[in-house]
This record gives C-alpha cells, structure tokens and sequence, in this order.
C-alpha cells in the first residue's frame, strides 16, 4: 500500500503544476521560465520535469484540461436552446484566464507533434461546439452563415483586443469586442 500517498502526491504536485502554469502564463505569456512555473507550484524542477518533459507538454496538459472543461459545459448545455451563446461567451470568459487558448485551439491542422496534439484539441472543441450550432440554426439565434468554425475564429480575435486593452489607460474594451462578436454571430442582442 506505501504505492497509494505516491500517487497522491503525484496527482497532488501535477495539479500544482497546472493550476501554476494557467497563472503564470496568463500573467506573462508563453516564454515564462519553467523554473518559475516549479517555484510558484511550491516543487522542484525535478519534480516538473517527472511530470512534463518540456514547456510544451506542459503547455498541451493545460489546454487538454480546458478543452476537456469546454466539452463538459457543451454536453450540459445541450438542450439549453441558446446553448452555442452560452458556451461561446464561456470561450470569451475562458480568454481571461488563459488568452493563449484560443489561438492554439482555432488553428487548423498542422504538421509535427505539438501541432498534431493542437490540431486534436482544436478538433474536439469544434466538435463539442458543433451540435450546439446545429441547435442555435434551428432556434434562429444564430446568422444562417455563421457555423462552428467561424465561430472559434473570432476567439483570436477576441485575444488581440485582450492584449491591446492590458496595456491600453482607457480601461477594458472586451465587453465592446464581446458585443460586436456577439452581434456578428448571433441573432439575439448580446448579454449585459
């Protein structure tokens, strides 16, 4: 039984990992040194390194989380008529925490392993959105143009402004962008 507390902490020190990463990333993008990912989850660099070979397995656990997240809420809203525009303004909110998200998840199919992995995820976002599409056209909520695919391309989109409003005095432009996406995709007004 000594196997079961290793586990745990395992288990225990990958979350850390992850939950450090999101923050890490959010606040500083991308390039952020893993040493510090390690420091901010409270383990060593050893202990990251067990877990993830590199940034970018690292990088691919935290978006397989979120778009595991993703489907999840896309099943439970399956028979929510506007379904499509709750899970779409939940990838809008889902940006703030990790603006890098959209980019990899809207990109299409690519070449090599890290690409393949986000052609996947990218993949099974479009898939856990497109029933709730095909709902939306049917209700009349969504431009009859507009399909899935369409509708993840504005999350980069969205993502510039989010980087251009962090470094803007005026103040937070991303309930504007929300609402002119909103407007451009759906038939409905926007949520206040």
């Amino acid at each position: 039984m000594p196997e079961v507390p290793h586990r745990r902490d395992a288990a225990r020190n990958r979350g850390l990992l992850l939950d450090a990463a999101r923050r890490i990333v959010a606040e500083r993008g991308t390039e952020v040194p893993l040493d510090e990912i390690a420091r901010e989850a409270g383990v060593s660099r050893t202990t990251l390194h067990r877990h993830f070979a590199n940034r970018e397995d690292l990088a691919l656990a935290v978006l397989r989380d979120n778009v595991a997240d993703i489907e999840q809420r896309a099943s439970s809203l399956a028979d929510v008529p506007d379904g499509a525009v709750q899970l779409y303004h939940y990838l809008l909110d889902v940006q703030l925490d990790v603006p890098w998200l959209a980019q990899m998840i809207s990109q299409g199919p690519r070449e090599g392993r890290s690409t393949r992995a986000t052609s996947e995820l990218s993949e099974r976002t479009l898939a856990a959105l497109e029933p709730l599409v095909e709902a939306a056209h049917r209700e009349g909520l969504l431009h009859s143009s507009v399909m899935a695919a369409d509708m993840l391309l504005t999350l980069p989109m969205a993502m510039t402004v989010l980087v251009v409003d962090r470094q803007a005095p005026a103040g937070p432009l991303i309930d504007r962008v929300r609402a002119i996406l909103h407007r451009g995709l759906f038939t409905t007004e926007p949520p206040q």
